[in-house]
């Protein structure tokens, strides 16, 4: 019997009505699990877990709400090798496999191991403070430097495999995963990148420059970012959208693949084209 962890979002699932339409589904097939907080409202699992043991012995996690959901969770669960699944309460729900509306076909699927997993590469940053105390983030989606409480432009300097590149002076810079190409990155201007290229993308936000483009590079390259000391603002780090890691002069951002791999279950394995059409362009199948 599955070891299924219940992940809720319950801002987008305020009553949990979705999460207990799920727990109808797969509840007496699975073992069930969730994190204590969630208790009282879900009084019939397997069992609860505290924060530092909410993997412990699960096959899968099983997630409920928007991507923003899913990539909180999926750090967590790469680093275990644990493979996961989103149903999706969001808005585009690129990362979320699972419709709402289609939640009994696909659980169904999912609790016989109709399903695939697919690896998704992720990014490890690594920032190394002039003192030489470093901070180890890890992505899914995109590592951004973004603006510190400051109108001003960011002055960046950028190397790939120790060889200067340019000077960026703009609102922030998005290194992204072909997973995230669909987020932050496109947004900006970045291309859309097939998950299964093994990629990194270098996309400047707002830069001061006609000519800046993405840059896509090999996921095997050494991306390097620092403050440049012709205008040392600072800047703040995030890995999909936490962390907020200030970044000085002084200091130097590493970014290479992480050893981490990010296992997406997949019950429609050919949905990233058609969800590009359904998601992007708002048009039906």
């Amino acid at each position: 019997m599955k070891r299924i962890l219940l992940i809720p979002n319950i801002e987008r699932d305020p009553e949990l009505l979705y999460t207990k339409k799920a727990l109808a589904v797969i509840g007496g097939k699975a073992q069930v699990f969730a994190h204590e907080d969630f208790a009282p409202q879900l009084p019939d699992l397997a069992g609860y877990r505290q924060t530092e043991n909410l993997y412990d012995g699960i096959d899968l996690a099983l997630v409920l709400g928007g991507d923003g959901t899913l990539l909180s969770a999926a750090g967590t669960a790469a680093k275990l090798n644990i493979p996961i699944v989103g149903i999706n309460l969001g808005h585009l729900g690129f990362l979320a496999q699972i419709e709402k509306d289609e939640m009994e076909d696909n659980l169904t699927k999912l609790l016989h191991d109709d399903y695939t997993i697919e690896e998704r590469i992720m990014l490890q940053a690594t920032l190394t403070r002039a003192d030489g105390q470093s901070t180890v983030l890890h992505s899914l989606n995109d590592i951004v430097i973004a603006r510190n409480e400051s109108s001003r432009l960011i002055d960046m300097n950028l190397y790939i495999n120790n060889h200067y590149v340019d000077d960026y002076k703009a609102d922030g810079m998005i290194i992204a995963t072909p997973t995230g190409s669909t987020a932050y990155s496109l947004s900006a201007g970045g291309p859309i990148v097939d998950p299964s290229v093994k990629s990194f993308l270098i996309t400047p936000i707002c830069p001061h420059k006609l000519y800046s483009r993405t840059i896509l590079v090999p996921d095997d390259c050494e991306i390097t970012m620092t403050i440049s000391n012709q205008n040392p603002r600072s800047a703040v780090v995030t890995a999909d959208g936490r962390g907020n890691i200030v970044f000085s002069e002084g200091d130097v951002l590493s970014l290479k693949r992480s050893e981490y791999s990010a296992h997406l279950i997949r019950i429609h394995p050919s949905r990233f084209y058609s969800g590009l059409h359904d998601k992007l362009l708002g048009k039906e199948k």
